[in-house]
């Protein structure tokens, strides 16, 4: 019973130390499954990275709180969606949607 109290103490006095961000990535008023995402945290360098679901949703959860960010948000065949000077607040979750725009690519004979 002891144990369980001094276990239940320290759950309820752990605190968040990281931030998060999710979003909803579309092409042509579609979800698009596969998507890359990331983050860039600029006075570290540090990155973080993940894909969409196939419903075209992303959660990258465990950054440092703080900024400037930018992310980026990108597909093959599509423009980059890139979001600039972000900042993150301790223990909020932001969101970032994107709607991706086909570009015209021409490729080079082989």
């Amino acid at each position: 019973m002891c144990v369980a109290l001094l276990l239940v103490a320290a759950v309820a006095t752990a605190q968040v130390t990281t931030s998060a961000i999710r979003g909803h990535v579309t092409a042509n008023d579609s979800s698009l499954p596969g998507a890359t995402i990331v983050a860039r945290h600029l006075p570290s360098g540090t990155e973080y990275g993940t894909t969409t679901s196939s419903e075209g949703i992303y959660n990258l959860r465990g950054l440092r709180v703080g900024g400037p960010y930018t992310i980026t948000i990108s597909f093959i065949g599509y423009r980059n969606v890139v979001f600039t000077d972000v900042t993150l607040s301790l223990g909020n979750t932001a969101t970032f949607d994107a709607a991706l725009e086909e570009t015209a690519l021409q490729l080079d004979d082989v």
